[in-house]
């Protein structure tokens, strides 16, 4: 096996791994909007809430993370 075809079975790999964690994840979901009725809504809403913290901090910690410039420069 040469060296792209590592890397294609590799990607390959990833993908299929990329799909099951999706399906278990909406499979848990699912379950739980069947026990407790307006469990997907809360869960999205709170993921949604997540992901914006998140990139916020992202952006507040590449910006301490960049040198200021020299007095005078943009």
């Amino acid at each position: 096996m040469n060296f792209e075809q590592w890397i294609e079975a590799l990607k390959s790999s990833d993908r299929l791994f990329y799909n099951m964690m999706a399906i278990e994840v909406w499979s848990i979901a699912k379950t739980m909007d069947t026990l407790f009725p307006g469990f997907w809504n809360r869960f999205m809403t709170n993921r949604r809430f997540a992901l914006q913290e998140f990139i916020k901090q992202k952006k507040a910690a590449q910006s301490q993370a960049m040198p200021s410039p020299p007095d005078g420069e943009p």
